[in-house]
């Protein structure tokens, strides 16, 4: 929603546009903060600026009846497929590596980072806009079959991912490319490089101030409510300061709770949701 999250935009903003910033940016935080809603703007804004390339985005989801939204093989293949698209040089280049290896695609992440994607953006180096990959939800996503993150085997193929983009940064050319990676703060996560400042811009969104999160949850509840006859007519200015309130820094918690009051009514809603919270 308009006018909320603005300074993590700005934050995401300038990290992107600093030349010499980390090419990796680490957004972490908890079910129900936002990250997805975060990746999602970001990408829609890239989408539409001149100052930069949305080269492809992968949001993973271990809820998703596709597959491949749970296969962390299909992250790399999508996004160099997606960037070949916009570009006939990178196309090419592209083309070149897989004609030299077809197989590509089922090879480890590690090669298909180096293959699909460092070698043949080498082709578009001096390219003077640059190039914005998200990747949203990477806790969610395992091997192929895999329902989620809770297995030794999908917690490191996930592992490998994180250490080939960092090798990807750490190359001796530094290429006109940045990552956005969103994911829970999982302990096999932050034991990678990606939890290093050294290697990665990172935001954690626990930290961000109680009351920076509160009145943007505030603006959503109150413009949802405004834009609703029904919801309109159901709520008081203090039952939307209330239910702000309960939401306790989730955004999950808002849209849930709107949805349902439309349904149940509002005093039914917010009793469930004070219970919830107290447990």
């Amino acid at each position: 929603m308009h006018g909320t999250r603005v300074k993590i935009f700005r934050d995401i903003e300038k990290w992107f546009m600093d030349p010499d910033s980390q090419q990796i940016f680490w957004l972490t935080g908890m079910a129900g903060t936002g990250k997805s809603a975060i990746a999602w703007t970001v990408c829609s804004c890239a989408d539409i600026d001149i100052n930069m390339i949305l080269g492809g985005s992968f949001f993973c989801s271990r809820s998703s009846g596709w597959i491949t939204q749970r296969d962390v093989r299909c992250v790399i293949p999508t996004l160099a497929q997606l960037l070949s698209r916009q570009s006939a040089e990178f196309s090419e280049a592209l083309a070149a590596e897989l004609d030299k290896d077809p197989d590509l695609l089922h090879k480890q992440i590690a090669v298909q980072v180096k293959k699909l994607l460092y070698a043949p953006l080498l082709a578009i180096r001096n390219h003077l806009v640059p190039i914005l990959f998200v990747i949203d939800g990477l806790d969610e996503c395992g091997g192929q079959g895999t329902a989620g993150s809770d297995d030794a085997q999908s917690r490191r193929i996930v592992v490998e991912m994180i250490e080939a983009l960092v090798s990807f940064a750490r190359s001796d050319i530094k290429l006109p490319v940045k990552f956005l990676i969103t994911s829970r703060p999982e302990t096999h996560i932050r034991d990678t490089p990606v939890s290093d400042a050294t290697f990665a811009n990172i935001l954690r969104l626990h930290t961000v101030s109680k009351y920076q999160v509160e009145t943007d949850i505030y603006l959503y509840v109150s413009n949802t409510v405004t834009s609703s006859p029904r919801l309109r007519n159901m709520f008081t200015g203090s039952q939307v300061n209330k239910l702000a309130r309960l939401c306790d820094g989730l955004f999950i918690i808002a849209k849930t709770a709107l949805d349902y009051i439309l349904v149940d009514g509002i005093d039914c809603a917010t009793t469930m949701f004070e219970a919830l919270l107290r447990h």
